[in-house]
């Protein structure tokens, strides 16, 4: 079968190659993939920026129909359709597993950078991991499960305040989904704020219905005490990895912080006698908990939300494209379909809404 592998350690050395197919083992399953992802972190993995175990086959994200299973799996039936944590390998001992916070356990070895994931005509994964697709769910919407679970995740941490406010900062995929999962979780007002570069992506954010600013017209915190009426914005939503001194400087007292986005250095400038002065609760959330996938699966169940407009499908063999789609933002999310009599799913395209 087909599948994109990272070969060797070092930036680069991403490679469609032939592999054989993976067989059932016990407590497993065999999945044919349908569409997987690409996420930011598949880009760090290529750059090496981000711990991985070659050769490896990436993909994190990704919706498949059971193939076969493992001796000793129950409850799952060939053919049906899943989405699966990326949580493999979680060592089940530890006291983060035994919280039930296996997705933060340290000898977790994920698909797609610590054991083979979906960038492949299928994929062998724990059977306990899985989380049946909904009938009314297609496969766009599947494919975007794992990035949806990671937002969810958040706002277990620092709920959406009911007829509050709630501003996100970054307009990346997870930026976008914050702002649509807030307004579906009951906030009052909801704004996502980006800068000048990501003018595009602010645009096709307010085609969904968002409200955005553009950082480079305003003083974000300024703004933000002018919007709430003077008081101060409920829950700040941090995913760009560089405006947490911006979010604490927007919030209200006692207001709540998630920080999602991951910072490109190790220190970062942050407004601490502003924070305490605030009496902030800022919260720092990683991957997606157990509870997340059945909520996101729900809300995509109910229609409470529709991420479809944010992906745009490409062959397996355009892989090329597809990256560089995604590293240029030329995509909100670009997914790789790895079968070749797939490529009729139907697509909803953000090229043009992103340059």
């Amino acid at each position: 079968m087909r599948a994109l592998r990272k070969t060797a350690g070092g930036a680069g050395n991403l490679v469609l190659e032939w592999v054989p197919r993976p067989r059932p083992r016990p407590g497993w399953v065999v999945l044919d993939v349908r569409l997987a992802g690409i996420c930011g972190t598949d880009l760090h993995i290529v750059a090496d920026e981000f711990p991985n175990w070659p050769p490896v086959t990436l993909g994190h994200e990704f919706i498949g129909t059971i193939n076969s299973l493992g001796e000793g799996v129950t409850g799952w039936a060939v053919g049906q359709r899943v989405v699966c944590e990326p949580h493999a390998l979680a060592c089940r001992r530890c006291h983060l597993c035994r919280r039930g916070l296996a997705h933060l356990c340290s000898e977790k070895r994920s698909p797609g950078w610590g054991i083979d994931g979906g960038f492949a005509e299928q994929v062998l994964v724990p059977a306990d991991l899985l989380h049946s697709v909904p009938e009314g769910v297609d496969d766009v919407a599947a494919a975007l499960v794992e990035p949806l679970s990671i937002v969810v995740t958040a706002f277990e941490r620092t709920p959406v305040p009911l007829g509050g406010s709630v501003l996100v900062l970054g307009p990346g995929p997870i930026g976008i989904l914050s702002a649509l999962v807030a307004l579906a979780a009951g906030a009052g007002q909801a704004a996502l704020v980006g800068r000048p570069s990501s003018a595009g992506r602010l645009a096709f954010a307010a085609e969904l219905g968002i409200e955005v600013w553009d950082s480079s017209g305003c003083d974000v915190p300024e703004a933000a005490y002018a919007w709430t009426c003077g008081r101060g914005v409920d829950l700040v939503v941090e995913t760009s990895g560089g405006a947490i001194a911006e979010g604490i400087g927007a919030l209200r007292r006692q207001g709540r912080m998630c920080v999602l986005g991951i910072p490109g250095a190790d220190v970062i400038p942050v407004p601490w006698g502003l924070a305490m002065n605030r009496a902030a609760d800022i919260a720092f959330s990683l991957s997606s908990s157990y509870s997340s996938w059945d909520a996101a699966l729900a809300m995509l169940a109910r229609g409470a939300i529709d991420p479809r407009p944010l992906a745009s499908v490409f062959d397996l063999a355009d892989w090329e494209q597809a990256f560089a789609a995604t590293r240029e933002r030329a995509v909100v999310k670009a997914l790789l379909n790895p079968v070749a009599s797939q490529n009729a799913i139907p697509t909803t395209s953000s090229t043009e809404a992103t340059q």
